[in-house]
This record gives C-alpha cells, sequence and structure tokens, in this order.
C-alpha cells in the first residue's frame, strides 16, 4: 500500500494550484450552497449547520467507502442530475406513477406544473420546446444518472430510482423534519393531518425509508403503489426489514413474486377498511416498525382520473389512538404469516 505523501513534501507550485481551484470553483459553490463560512480576509472555511450534514443519503455520499452497494464514481452523475430544479420537477412527477410515462404526457405535466394550470391548457409551442428539453437534456442525463429507464424508441419514461435518493431531495427540500413541513404539526402535537396526493405519497416513501425492523402495510386500490413506493418498499426488504404487503392488485402480486418473493403478500379482506374515521374508504395503511403510521382515504377523482387523498400520520401513542384494537390484530396476522415461514 502506497503511503500518502506529507504537507511538507508536497511541491509550492501544486498548492498554489489548489488553491486557486478551491477560490474560484468549489468554495463558492459550497458558500452559496450554505454549506460554508469563507471568511477570505482571515482565509477561513468552517462548516455551517445546513440540515445537510444531518441527511443520511448526503452523509453516504460523502464516505462512500461506507456504503457497499454504492459506486462512488456513480455520485457525481447523481448530484449532477438533482442540481436541475426542473430535473427534480421530472423526477418527482415520474416517482407519483405506477406505470411507464409516455413522453409528451411527461412534458404536459411537467408544463402544468410549471406553469400552475391543467395540462390541456398548455399550448402546443410549449409543449413541443418542453419535448425537445426532454429528448435533448434532462432525459439524457437522469438516464445516465440510473435514476430512470427511458424507451427512446417507444418514447416511455418510468422511475428507476437511486439508493441513496431520498423523498426531501426529490422535493428540493433537505429538511430532517419532512412531517413537519407537510402537516405544520409535530409529533409531539399527536394527530396530523396531510392534505393532497402529492404530500400523501411523499411521506409513504419517507415512512418506507426510515423502518428499520418491520413494515405492515395495506393498499385497497389498484395503482396506489406508485414506482417510488415500490421501489422503497423493495429497498427495504433488501436492508432485511419483515415486510407484510397487502394488496389485491394482481400487477403488484406480479412483480414482488418475481423481484422480491422474501416480502410476505396477503389479500385484505373488507374488515380491514372499516377504521373508525370520518373520511372515504381507506386507501392506504402504513405501520413503520409498530411506531409511525399514516392511514390514507381515497377522496374525489380528478377530472385526470386520480383520487384525491387525505391521510393521518401519527406516532408513539398516537398511532396506537388511531388503531386501537388493529395493533392487536396486526400483531396475530404478523404471527400467523411467521409461523408459516
Amino acid at each position: 500500500m502506497r503511503d500518502e505523501p506529507s504537507r511538507d513534501t508536497i511541491p509550492t507550485e501544486a498548492v498554489q494550484r489548489a488553491l486557486v481551484t478551491l477560490h474560484h470553483n468549489h468554495l463558492s459553490q459550497f458558500t452559496a450552497a450554505g454549506l460554508f463560512d469563507h471568511d477570505p480576509d482571515r482565509g477561513t472555511v468552517t462548516l455551517t449547520n445546513h440540515p445537510a450534514y444531518h441527511d443520511p443519503g448526503i452523509l453516504a455520499a460523502i464516505h462512500p467507502q461506507e456504503r457497499t452497494d454504492i459506486d462512488a464514481g456513480s455520485l457525481d452523475g447523481l448530484f449532477s442530475a438533482l442540481s436541475d430544479s426542473r430535473r427534480r420537477t421530472i423526477l418527482a412527477s415520474l416517482n407519483h406513477s405506477f406505470q411507464q410515462i409516455h413522453l409528451e404526457t411527461l412534458a404536459r405535466d411537467d408544463g402544468a406544473r410549471e406553469q400552475r394550470t391543467a395540462e390541456s391548457a398548455i399550448p402546443k409551442a410549449d409543449v413541443d420546446q418542453l419535448l425537445s428539453n426532454l429528448r435533448h437534456v434532462h432525459l439524457p442525463l437522469l438516464a445516465e444518472a440510473d435514476l430512470i429507464d427511458y424507451d427512446t424508441e417507444k418514447q416511455l419514461v418510468a422511475y428507476n430510482g437511486h439508493p441513496l435518493l431520498r423523498v426531501a431531495w426529490l422535493h428540493s427540500v433537505l429538511d430532517p423534519d419532512f412531517r413537519t413541513r407537510l402537516t405544520g404539526t409535530t409529533a409531539d402535537e399527536g394527530v396530523g393531518t396531510i392534505e393532497g396526493r402529492e404530500g400523501v405519497v411523499a411521506y409513504s416513501q419517507s415512512l418506507l425509508e426510515r423502518v428499520d425492523d418491520e413494515l405492515f402495510s395495506i393498499f385497497t386500490a389498484t395503482g396506489l403503489l406508485e414506482a417510488g413506493c415500490f421501489s422503497r418498499v423493495m429497498d427495504a426488504s433488501q436492508r432485511g426489514v419483515d415486510v407484510f404487503l397487502g394488496t389485491t392488485d394482481p400487477t403488484v402480486r406480479e412483480l414482488i413474486r418475481e423481484n422480491a418473493p422474501e416480502i410476505v403478500l396477503w389479500e385484505p379482506d373488507e374488515d380491514w377498511l372499516d377504521v373508525p374515521i370520518e373520511e372515504d374508504r381507506v386507501a392506504r395503511l402504513l405501520l413503520a416498525d409498530r411506531d409511525a403510521l399514516m392511514l390514507g382515504t381515497l377522496r374525489e377523482r380528478t377530472d385526470e382520473g386520480v383520487y384525491e387523498e387525505t391521510a393521518f400520520i401519527g406516532e408513539g401513542e398516537t398511532t396506537r389512538q388511531l388503531l386501537g384494537s388493529r395493533l392487536e390484530q396486526i400483531e396475530q396476522t404478523t404471527q400467523e404469516f411467521n409461523s408459516h415461514t
């Protein structure tokens, strides 16, 4: 093994080149991002208390040697792909879809998000420009970073994901308290409420990222296990989490059997939908480590054919209050499944 050179043996010219690169490239970018405090008069650099330093994904990227499943060389492509806000919007759209999306559909969705209007209201000239940007700029970079699957012949795009790509990154936020940003309440304040499908999906995925030991989940309607949720369920199973997935969706069941046979599949009966909440029928139920709960309900269907959703979330004692005797039923269900494995 080659010895690392000492500071005293580094040529002066090399030090000067490094100083120029730091001053005119790296330091300015880190300072602009709020990661460094740089005092040029004193010639000092210090770390800030940026939330990025508390994000497990960022820490794993800084120290990639601690993750055997991450290729250190792929991290540059990952962060380059995430550096553009439009590419993050594209990823968010794909992340919330279960099936592949046609390129024109993705362009219209991207334009609707950017202009905050209905997809049908996007002018054709804008759609054509968005299509050109997708084909020649954004999708190649996302595909190169292995974040998406892009079939150029069929013009179909699907979310692929990355082991380090956390939910907060997709939403352009490095926020350790994702719950507070979505609900306006903290865990200490009891039950939180999330309005809107996008927030419900995002919080579902954040639970899937944080689960350590056991995930008990139910998806009662077809198409609710979006690509981003599916990839995180798979990742949880690969991390050694005991996953119990209740669904009647034949596509999901087939994908699980083919790709993750260790996940326990089961079909929830009608009794599971009888949860005492004053809303429409239960759509999603995720219980992470018996401690953190998200209970989603379906509301009215939008013009695009997608249901609006509301979710109630809780942690600790609040979880037990929301589920009541259901916790005992979950315990019995998981024990029965485990006894047959």
